[in-house]
């Protein structure tokens, strides 16, 4: 081998999970040379395994990419003040600078640095040529993954395609243009399927990669490359920012003209849509259900393994790690959970009405029980003031028995002023803990499975990286951008069925176009997609939830007639409920068109003195 050097692998017990039981029968050791590790395949496995922990908290960390955007609000405050308010510098970069948040030049390149180790060196291993072939093809697949990661944040990146060494004479390289990363991406993305080819979800460990999913990341890598944000006459018209920088080749698809690059999206949709490998659409419990039994279907979906998973982060109970405490982290504060990340009133907002329609606070029937008659996702993702929850823990039950959430403010008193109201058990005034409790007068529930009816245990659980469903979606957007307006309307009404809405009819794209995005948002709500599908689309400034923040009060007035109340329990024959839209001071949002791209930080700069800024900082 060319190396003797040592490499040093951290064993996380989570890759040890993944290795015989022979392996963990023995103490493994810290220090193992690179002979060693091309030696002997279980050994490559770890160091492969080590690669797969660069995506460590998945979308359930703590502090969620959706509080970047306009899904939900971080509670506790924290950098999101900071990105949401498009204060980035090239010396702070908020919340994206945070290791959470698994954007991070600096850990990424470090990531990349290993694949490229594989890649030049797993051919001359001595262990068998299956395993060798499929390492390699994880290598390949784990890079594309990481450098498009990197391309949605920055644009054109330096492409490391070889692993440095100390005696190399300069370790500083250039970004490529985006047309090159995309490029390159795609070239590892195609050496990726051929080493793959016969490798899928049933023959394949869970949480590696297979032939679906490297051809899932080319249908996501191509995607943003038809859309508006990198298309340079459509980008730069709408972006003043934009259209003044100097080097528009870092940010810019050339690559055939627009109508070329949707139809590379629509073909590599359909090849695999045609082909899923053993994937497919879930129904979400199937037709015929009633809305409260869809919606049951719906939030179990995303509690279990699918064949919609293409590629998915799988964690254990067993293991102290941020993916099995979401019902921890973002759960009702009367539960003594964290109340992380709370839905904001303008996602809450766009679920539809059950018939389809549009949810209206100006329509006084809407305004008057907003929570009435709504579409099933709404009921499997948003919890809200009255909605049947589980048993609270012995200690607030003994408070709040009932187990439906309190995020209002309830009279108990006919003399009682509003400021003597009951507080809910689940507000910032009420029993729980008020330290943990929402803003916003939501909690989430997309995601949330408390185990034995408790926030506080760990959850067995996976995160979707990618679902089958994105692959459709990706058609549709395609097939909209193409004005193949019937194709399009035929997969897209596909996902309304499912969620019990009815069939779109327009033939109108520029309303097709609107439908289907408003749709996408609430399908991948969580799933860290509308972060990039906002700057994408370029419509940050036209987002309400991404330059204001608002929240709901819920106010509970006696009837007249009915008397004092000893304790209080949801029941509209007992009170009048009023709910009102508040603005919250929590954050200050607004979208600013700099962060189209997020800035190099200026370490890197320092570091490699041939890196240009993006615009604006």
């Amino acid at each position: 081998m060319k190396h003797s050097n040592i490499i040093i692998i951290l064993f996380a017990a989570f890759l040890l999970n993944a290795c015989s039981d022979d392996f963990m029968n023995i103490d493994p050791p810290k220090e193992i040379t690179a002979d060693a590790v091309w030696a002997e395949g279980a050994l490559a496995e770890a160091y492969m395994y080590n690669i797969y922990f660069a995506f460590q908290d998945a979308g359930f960390a703590e502090e969620a990419q959706a509080s970047a955007t306009d899904e939900t609000l971080f509670t506790h405050g924290r950098e999101y003040v900071e990105s949401n308010a498009g204060a980035l510098t090239e010396a702070n970069l908020a919340w994206f600078g945070k290791t959470q948040g698994g954007h991070q030049w600096e850990r990424l390149y470090r990531t990349i640095r290993s694949c490229n180790d594989f890649i030049k060196n797993i051919d001359d291993a001595t262990f068998e040529d299956s395993y060798k072939v499929q390492l390699k093809g994880e290598a390949y697949f784990l890079r594309a993954y990481f450098f498009h990661r990197l391309s949605r944040g920055y644009g054109g990146i330096p492409l490391q395609l070889e692993v440095t060494q100390l005696a190399d004479p300069d370790f500083s390289i250039a970004r490529s243009s985006y047309t090159e990363t995309i490029q390159q991406i795609l070239s590892d993305i195609n050496n990726a399927a051929e080493l793959l080819k016969d490798r899928t979800f049933s023959n394949t460990p869970k949480g590696r990669a297979t032939l679906a999913a490297v051809l899932a990341l080319k249908v996501r890598v191509l995607t943003d490359a038809a859309s508006d944000l990198h298309d340079q006459t459509t980008a730069t018209a709408k972006i003043s920012t934009l259209a003044s920088y100097a080097n528009k080749e870092l940010l810019f698809y050339t690559e055939g003209s627009r109508e070329d690059r949707w139809r590379a999206v629509k073909n590599a949709a359909k090849a695999l849509m045609d082909n899923p490998l053993g994937h497919g659409l879930s129904t979400y419990g199937g037709e015929g259900l009633a809305a409260e039994e869809k919606a049951n279907a719906i939030w179990e979906f995303f509690g279990n393994e699918s064949e919609e998973h293409i590629f998915s982060r799988y964690f254990i109970e067993t293991k102290d790690e941020s993916g099995t405490k979401m019902a921890l982290f973002n759960g009702p504060s009367g539960y003594h959970a964290w109340g992380g990340n709370t839905p904001v009133q303008d996602l809450v907002d766009a679920y539809l009405m059950e018939d389809g329609t549009k949810f209206d606070w100006n329509k006084p029937e809407h305004k008057a029980n907003p929570y009435k008659n709504r579409e099933p996702r709404f009921y499997a993702s948003i919890m809200y003031d009255g909605k049947q929850w589980i048993q609270r823990p012995a200690d607030y039950a003994a408070m709040e028995p009932s187990g439906m959430i309190q995020t209002g403010y309830y009279q108990l008193d006919p003399a009682d002023a509003k400021d003597a109201y009951f507080a809910g058990m689940d507000t910032r005034s009420g029993g729980g803990e008020t330290w943990n409790a929402t803003y916003t007068g939501y909690y989430l529930q997309k995601f949330i499975h408390p185990r034995a009816e408790d926030h506080r245990n760990r959850v067995n659980c996976l995160f979707p990286f990618i679902r089958f469903s994105e692959v459709v979606y990706d058609y549709v957007e395609a097939c909209i951008e193409l004005g193949e307006l019937e194709e399009a309307r035929k997969y897209f009404n596909l996902f309304r069925k499912r969620v019990g809405l009815p069939e779109v009819t327009t033939t109108s794209k520029d309303e097709l176009r609107q439908l289907y995005r408003e749709d996408r948002r609430l399908e991948f709500l969580m799933e860290e997609h509308r972060y990039w599908d906002v700057r994408r689309w370029i419509i940050g400034k036209e987002c309400p939830g991404m330059n204001s923040l608002y929240g709901v009060e819920v106010i509970a007035t006696l009837k007249p007639g009915v008397g004092k109340q000893s304790s209080y329990v949801h029941d509209e024959t007992r009170w009048d409920y009023i709910y009102t839209q508040i603005p919250l001071a929590q954050e200050k949002r607004e979208f600013v068109d700099k962060t189209y791209f997020l800035p190099i930080h200026r370490d890197e700069k320092n570091r490699n003195d041939k890196l240009i800024q993006n615009p604006g900082y």
